[in-house]
């Protein structure tokens, strides 16, 4: 029987029916289940490993390890556990605006074992601080959405942290705001992009201005890789 087969697919929906692990493995790295932040839904896909699918499908095929990997918008820092375990800690940074996903982010990092640097703040051009919008679906946090419950978080300067850490794979996932981070990024260190695109925020002129912007700065859209709303860029050699 094939790890992911029907087959095995049909034992652990049933098997999810009768009992839910406090953990589970996603791709290779053990995430929450059983967990205040985690709703049923996303529990659901965690166990069955579907969680973030896209992105992995698309990090798994790209990601080399001479890497060094700036995820923007880290969630329960499932991206940023994979990437560490074939790059490794020191070449990996996640920055994630939600401070209530901290803890739980370090808690597994823990658990797989890795410790990429973790920083709690939102970037967008110059320190200061930002208002941003706390849903119950943490992943529909966002400085860009209305609505939910607002807080006043950290602001650090985008290009500073871009200059300071010198990446070469971005991995970009934040409710909208990827239009203005990407118009503001000095991108001349980063080879690779994978980026989660938002139409119900931005709508179609304001992406096609994003992907326009990226693509004359030498940036190609790899078409091989397109996966919904998901896409990835890179320099072509």
């Amino acid at each position: 029987m094939r790890k992911n087969g029907r087959t095995a697919r049909k034992l652990k929906k049933l098997a999810w029916r009768f009992r839910q692990p406090d953990w589970a493995d996603n791709h290779g790295v053990l995430l929450p289940v059983k967990h205040a932040l985690v709703s049923p839904g996303i529990a659901r896909e965690i166990y069955m490993g579907d969680y973030e699918a896209k992105e992995i499908e698309i990090i798994s095929k790209r990601l080399a390890t001479n890497d060094v990997v700036f995820e923007v918008g880290a969630g329960l820092g499932f991206l940023s556990a994979y990437c560490a375990k074939l790059v490794g800690a020191a070449n990996v940074f996640a920055y994630e605006a939600n401070p209530e996903l901290i803890p739980l982010i370090r808690e597994s990092h823990a658990r797989n074992n890795v410790a990429p640097t973790l920083i709690n703040a939102l970037l967008a051009q110059g320190d200061g601080e930002r208002e941003f919008h706390l849903e119950d679906d943490f992943w529909a946090s966002s400085a860009h959405r209305t609505g939910g419950r607002s807080i006043t978080v950290k602001q650090l300067d985008l290009n500073s942290e871009l200059a300071r850490v010198r990446p070469s794979f971005l991995i970009v996932d934040i409710e909208g705001g990827e239009a203005e981070f990407f118009a503001g990024a000095n991108l001349s260190t980063v080879k690779k992009i994978c980026v989660e695109t938002h139409p119900d925020v931005l709508g179609d002129r304001l992406l096609s201005e994003m992907f326009a912007g990226l693509v004359a700065q030498g940036f190609a859209l790899d078409f091989s890789l397109i996966r919904k709303n998901v896409f990835f860029f890179h320099r072509p050699e």
